[in-house]
């Protein structure tokens, strides 16, 4: 699932997730696999109009319950994280080399 965001009609964010179904108990999550707002456009409220509506179309078309994230380390992107209704931090990314 992809959503743009548009102001004047020129693209100024982007937000992709894909659904995660299991097997196990026949759930379905999902992973936000990107979000980004041109730093023109930041703070404005994109961001937060592009994760809402990505929620809200998980809900109502897939059934989803939880969208899955992996946090960017930089301050701008954990101040938006932290601030997201309704999410709470459970864990920490790993990153392995091979």
């Amino acid at each position: 699932l992809s959503f743009l965001a548009y102001v004047d009609g020129k693209v100024v964010g982007r937000i992709d997730s894909s659904l995660i179904c299991s097997h196990f108990d026949g759930s379905t999550k999902a992973y936000l696999d990107w979000i980004c707002v041109l730093k023109s456009a930041r703070h404005l409220g994109v961001a937060q109009g592009l994760l809402a509506e990505l929620r809200k179309q998980l809900r109502e078309q897939y059934r989803v319950d939880t969208l899955i994230a992996l946090m960017a380390s930089n301050d701008e992107a954990q101040r938006f994280y932290r601030a997201v209704e309704k999410a709470e931090i459970r864990d920490e990314g790993i990153w392995m080399d091979c």
